[in-house]
């Protein structure tokens, strides 16, 4: 599968793409911080790779994992906060090995 250069993507394009309905994905725009596309000068929703990646993470969470729309919201909020938490104890790691360093 070639990668697109796109680097918007309207919602039938995305429903398309992910074999889901074009209002389940305004649906969770409601539902779900974290899938927020931009809008175009027409007020028409763009999404990009970041947000079709949260889209993938919903589908997964709904389909695979058979959670409700509040148990996938919990799951993403949690997987966030590793994440937040992942990357500020690297930085916490740089900057220690950086003391270290010029000991």
């Amino acid at each position: 599968m070639e990668k697109s250069t796109k680097l918007y993507y309207d919602t039938n394009e995305v429903a398309e793409m992910l074999g889901c309905e074009a209002s389940a994905l305004r649906f969770w725009e409601k539902k779900f911080p974290q899938l927020c596309p931009k809008r175009d000068s027409r007020n028409r929703r763009r999404y990009t790779e970041a947000d079709i990646e949260v889209v993938r993470k919903i589908l997964y969470q709904k389909e695979e994992q058979g959670r409700t729309i509040k148990g996938a919201r919990q799951q993403l909020n949690r997987r966030e906060t590793a994440q937040n938490l992942i990357h500020r104890l690297t930085r916490v790691r740089e900057f220690l090995v950086e003391i270290r360093d010029h000991l």
